[in-house]
């Protein structure tokens, strides 16, 4: 279910305009206004410290999140991609996109997306989550999806990013819902079972991707990458 405090946060933090990742500071108290960390596509560099594969949901790990926490902050992709399952191609995309069709012969697209938690978060408990409020955002078909870690976070252009999209953990399954909060598929996956929730203390201050996958026979969702869709609220 959407926090009622979390969906009044965010469209909160959509009109009153998107702060500059230069204003970051200390997690504040559970009350104060979301803070909605954008980050534009960016190329990650060679001496980038990235979180290990299946962080952090390693081994099946299940946690049980905060109690009656607000979240203060949500950070969305540095580095969003696309892939298709058919011909390999991967490349950078404004636009989130996950895609299926009986018509296209296998040519399956999953969004790759790079997240850069900020180590001022060590503390702090941090939750996977996929919502769409935005006006441009849009779902028809199944309104399924599945949730994977990467191997390596996509960071690169086409021609330095090693080949295939390096799928690595199955984290779960989730239903989505135009204008709010996707939620986990019970018992599908360790992420579904702690309703997405993690330490940020696991990712914070280092690079971590991961892959969203359409799920059904017939599906399609598509989102502003950077500014909807998958994103980590911190509480």
């Amino acid at each position: 279910m959407v926090n009622s405090y979390r969906q009044s946060n965010i469209f909160t933090a959509a009109l009153g305009g998107i702060l500059a990742s230069s204003m970051l500071v200390q997690a504040a108290p559970l009350t104060s206004p979301l803070t909605q960390i954008v980050n534009a596509n960016t190329t990650t560099t060679a001496t980038t410290t990235y979180a290990s594969g299946n962080a952090p949901f390693a081994g099946g790990a299940a946690y049980t999140g905060p109690s009656g926490a607000y979240p203060v902050a949500q950070i969305f992709p540095k580095y969003a991609a696309l892939y298709n399952a058919k011909t390999g191609d991967h490349f950078q995309s404004p636009q989130g996109l996950v895609s299926r069709s009986p018509t296209t012969g296998g040519a399956d697209i999953s969004a790759l997306v790079t997240f850069e938690v900020p180590a001022e978060y060590s503390s702090n408990w941090c939750q996977v989550a996929f919502v769409l409020q935005n006006a441009d955002s849009e779902a028809t078909g199944s309104l399924q999806a599945q949730l994977y870690t990467s191997l390596a976070p996509a960071g690169t252009d086409v021609a330095s990013w090693p080949s295939g999209n390096l799928r690595d953990q199955f984290l779960g399954n989730i239903d989505i819902v135009v204008g709010g909060e996707a939620s986990f598929e019970a018992g599908s996956g360790p992420a579904a079972t702690s309703n997405g929730f993690f330490p940020c203390s696991l990712i914070s201050g280092r690079v971590y991707g991961g892959e969203i996958v359409p799920r059904g026979d017939s599906v399609k969702v598509s989102w502003p990458a950077c500014n909807d869709g998958i994103n980590i609220f911190v509480y």
